[in-house]
């Protein structure tokens, strides 16, 4: 199943944003009508007791006309569910106005009464569980006319009218949060859609961009503030892939270049020699050249190999505290003749321990040795020279020359470079010895660079401390 649109989940989510919001306000409204409705039958409530208490007070004598009162007070009271009970000190039923719905044999609980002199109050007012539903009532002492005994006041309302009144807003409320909700739905998920618009027209800049037009940009003044954070990431993701792809072309120009060279070698050997026949011992040089070419191609192979494993982590390193001196000794004692042989002077100044891959340090020191060896001229000298520093171990090597142009000097590790392209390379070197060099040193976690000036061009391998020891059980409980 297919997840839902980015609108549609919006969408959704901004109709139960509406919904909670008019559950909260309804559920608000619904309180505070109850409660206002409520105060509203309490106080007539009260205001009842006041007024039978004034009726009673004015009679000229106790009772002298129950009739009379009995019409005056079920005109009162014959309406709003309302009732009144009058009796006597003795118990009897003085008074008893009829109701909508009659309760008049339901036995009345002895609340507390009002007293004479004290005014009736909320607090008073008794909830009351009639048949025909819930309800309030309250109790209060009044004195009729002259008469020396208190009668017993009990005042009745019904909140069935109010109930059923809350109920239909209730049943109403629930309608209008049930079209709010649908209305809040369809509008948010029309204004969602038209808010992603510009994401629509981002997608389809990007389906026109493929790798023979990676130089096509995103605009990223023209889409929402929300957005340009993307549209720029976008494009330098765009800039790394169209780097690399521009360097995958070359790397792969480059090596069906040098390829080229070795095969055609073989092929043209080859050719010249079976054109006619020939003596035993011009087979075995033919044979003996061509192991040379076989061999530069193996190289050539493990060194690609070599690149490609680095930059897929699948080396593994073993690092180790080198002492510098000793490993770059036997360097040095390796490059000896051949450095005699070409007029340079090889000096060595080495001292302190790197924490390296000891295969690994070997290889990228030699192919900088081998490479400063190349290109310095008869009578220059070659410097190897190791120390510590602050931040690890710095391995240097120096050598005079010519020097190298600065515009050379922040691409000559890359893949296949070479720094005078009309330069034909010996069998020794096809243009990944530096490449090597630093992805040796991105495995260490350090940096290879370069610099040249006034006729010294300086290699620099920058390896970084051994990682401290993790505390005592610091990776967990003890046995």
């Amino acid at each position: 199943m297919r997840p839902p649109s980015i609108a549609l989940r919006l969408a959704l989510l901004f109709s139960a944003i509406a919904a909670a919001v008019f559950v909260a306000v309804g559920a608000y409204l619904y309180q505070a009508l109850w409660q206002q409705m409520s105060e509203r039958d309490d106080v007539a409530l009260l205001n009842k007791v006041v007024l039978i208490r004034h009726l009673l007070a004015s009679q000229p004598m106790p009772l002298a006309m129950p009739e009379e009162l009995q019409m005056v007070l079920d005109n009162v009271f014959g309406q709003d569910g309302m009732q009144l009970r009058l009796t006597d000190a003795a118990g009897r039923t003085v008074v008893l106005t009829p109701a909508q719905d009659s309760h008049a044999g339901t036995p009345v609980p002895s609340w507390p009464a009002v007293p004479l002199a004290r005014a009736p109050a909320r607090s008073d007012i008794r909830d009351w569980q009639l048949p025909a539903g819930p309800g309030r009532a309250i109790a209060a002492l009044a004195r009729a006319g002259t008469a020396q005994a208190p009668l017993r006041i009990v005042i009745v309302r019904q909140r069935s009218d109010r109930l059923a009144i809350l109920k239909r807003y209730a049943a109403d409320l629930a309608g209008g949060l049930l079209a709010g909700t649908l209305v809040a739905t369809v509008l948010a998920f029309a204004v969602v859609r038209r808010g992603m618009r510009p994401l629509h027209d981002v997608i389809g800049k990007a389906n026109d961009i493929s790798t023979q037009r990676l130089a096509s940009r995103l605009s990223v003044d023209d889409v929402p503030a929300e957005l340009r954070e993307l549209g720029v990431a976008f494009n330098a993701m765009l800039d790394r892939l169209e780097e690399g792809v521009q360097r995958l072309s070359g790397f792969a120009a480059d090596l069906a270049h040098d390829l080229r060279t070795p095969v055609n070698t073989l092929m043209m050997q080859t050719q010249v020699a079976l054109s006619r026949p020939r003596a035993g011992g011009e087979y075995e040089a033919l044979l003996a050249s061509n192991v040379e070419e076989y061999e530069r191609l193996a190289r050539m192979i493990e060194n690609t190999l070599f690149l490609a494993r680095a930059d897929h982590a699948q080396l593994a390193l073993r690092r180790e505290a080198l002492d510098a001196g000793r490993e770059l000794a036997q360097i040095a004692d390796y490059f000896e003749m051949l450095a005699e042989d070409g007029g340079i002077e090889l000096r060595l100044d080495a001292r302190g321990t790197v924490h390296a891959d000891p295969v690994l340090l070997r290889r990228a020191v030699n192919n900088l040795m081998a490479n400063a060896v190349r290109h310095t001229p008869r009578g220059g000298h070659v410097d190897l020279v190791a120390r510590e520093d602050g931040e690890g171990m710095r391995i240097d090597v120096r050598n005079t020359g010519t020097g190298i142009a600065p515009e050379h000097l922040g691409q000559l590790f890359e893949r296949y470079y070479r720094a005078d392209p009309a330069r034909a390379e010996g069998g020794s070197s096809a243009g990944l010895g530096l490449a090597i060099v630093r992805a040796i040193m991105q495995l260490h976690g350090g940096m290879a660079t370069a610099t040249s000036a006034e006729g010294a061009t300086v290699f620099t391998l920058h390896f970084p401390p051994a990682p401290r020891p993790a505390p005592a059980g610091a990776g967990g409980g003890s046995d």
